[in-house]
């Protein structure tokens, strides 16, 4: 069992025992997820309001423990869902058009960048950096709904409401996007045009 399995079950067992009110079980996954919750609310929110989240979103986890299913995914990808939900719930109260502007900005910056393995590190790290360049090229109103919908994890109503346009702008608009994107990513030299290193070159 690799390290991520391994840290998936350790989770899994902690939020069982967390369902039954198991304060040390608490602890730990305080200690383990706080900082990670803080950089989210931190890079959308600002500093001053990360703190408020984090509790607000250990709270939710203190009450809602018992919601986790781990045949569904992994715990971490489950809470951190709940932390992104805290985080744009918070966003949209404000209704700020510069605080979203920065969000995204910030979710662009963000971005995660899996690294699966040494051989292919340089072509996934370059092809990223195609992907968000592209993305940047985008106009600011498409870019804005492709990154919150690919990058912030937010569905179309979501978004919709995040940013106070009706459904079918934030639709048209993603698929404008999309589909600017594709002719973008396509055209001869990018990244995605270029033979991906199989497992046989790294191990060669």
């Amino acid at each position: 069992m690799d390290r991520r399995a391994q840290l998936a079950a350790a989770d899994a067992t902690l939020v069982g025992r967390l369902s039954r009110g198991d304060v040390a079980a608490f602890e730990t996954l305080y200690d383990r997820y706080a900082h990670e919750v803080f950089v989210l609310a931190a890079h959308v929110l600002g500093r001053d309001d990360a703190d408020e989240v984090v509790q607000d979103v250990f709270l939710k986890l203190w009450q809602r423990a018992g919601q986790f299913d781990p045949a569904r995914g992994s715990f971490a990808a489950w809470f951190l869902t709940i932390a992104r939900h805290r985080v744009f719930d918070q966003l949209k109260r404000r209704r700020s058009a510069v605080a979203v502007a920065e969000a995204i900005d910030d979710l662009l910056e963000t971005a995660p960048d899996p690294r699966p393995g040494p051989g292919q590190r340089a072509w996934r790290a370059e092809r990223r950096e195609t992907v968000l360049a592209a993305v940047r090229e985008l106009p600011a109103e498409q870019r804005r709904i492709v990154v919150l919908a690919y990058f912030g994890g937010l569905s179309q109503s979501a978004i919709s409401e995040v940013l106070g346009v009706p459904l079918g702008t934030v639709k048209k608009r993603l698929r404008l996007g999309l589909a600017k994107l594709r002719a973008s990513l396509s055209e001869p030299g990018r990244v995605e045009d270029r033979e991906r290193p199989t497992a046989s070159r790294q191990e060669a």
